[in-house]
């Protein structure tokens, strides 16, 4: 399967990440999360989020990330419209070897994707109701385009995994204030709680100025925490 010409530039502007001063670059913000599970390091993950051209002259956001976890590799790319997904690409390396890509569109209420791996390939399509939030395997960053809703009240949304590539109710309820510490330093933060139907749960910490701190997966007790200060 041909990644899109979209997914294959964040590919390509990711790699340059690491090859380029940030300072040089026009990123939205930039940096990597420390995956730890029962206290030990688990993985890592590294992001970029730049202006993209978007389209019939809507700008755009693109968020590219890479998570690296004990032989593992996935690389996520999606793009968001006036923060709405649009595009999302998935591609799982192991041993070397591409495991499976997930690709997938949004346009108006219509939701297609197609899923190849080695047990063949596979599309489908299917109507989702708004707002949309489109999440990959091991994906933290894309955490930054969750949806949220207002501290002590709930919104629902249509949250489709790139594990199961389905459509699932969800709701996001906005936990109050917390803090997050990084390094040796405590930022301010509203936490919030995803919860979907089948029982799927994430919690997720943004500060006021809408910089991602910190995700958690309960049920595999998996924390993915900054490792450095928040740009804004």
């Amino acid at each position: 399967m041909k990644l899109s010409l979209v997914a294959a530039g964040a590919i390509a502007a990711l790699a340059l990440c690491a090859a380029r001063p940030l300072a040089a670059q026009q990123f939205l913000d930039a940096g990597s999360f420390l995956l730890e599970r029962a206290g030990a390091e688990a993985g890592r993950v590294e992001f970029a989020i730049r202006p993209s051209p978007g389209r019939q002259g809507v700008p755009g956001v693109l968020l590219v990330a890479t998570a690296r976890l004990r032989g593992r590799e996935i690389q996520h790319a999606l793009e968001l419209i006036d923060n709405v997904p649009v595009s999302f690409q998935q591609t799982e390396t192991a041993g070397g070897r591409v495991a499976r890509r997930v690709s997938a569109q949004l346009a108006g209420t219509r939701f297609s994707v197609r899923i190849a791996s080695s047990d063949g390939e596979s599309a489908r399509e299917f109507p989702v109701r708004p707002p949309v939030a489109l999440l990959g395997e091991e994906d933290y960053a894309g955490f930054y385009y969750v949806p949220r809703a207002a501290q002590g009240e709930q919104t629902g949304l249509t949250v489709v995994r790139a594990s199961d590539a389905r459509p699932v109710a969800a709701t996001v309820e906005g936990m109050g204030n917390d803090s997050v510490t990084i390094g040796a330093t405590s930022f301010s933060a509203r936490k919030y709680a995803l919860r979907l139907a089948d029982g799927d749960e994430r919690l997720f910490w943004v500060t006021e100025t809408g910089d991602l701190l910190r995700v958690v997966v309960p049920a595999t007790g998996m924390v993915a925490t900054r490792t450095e200060a928040p740009r804004h």
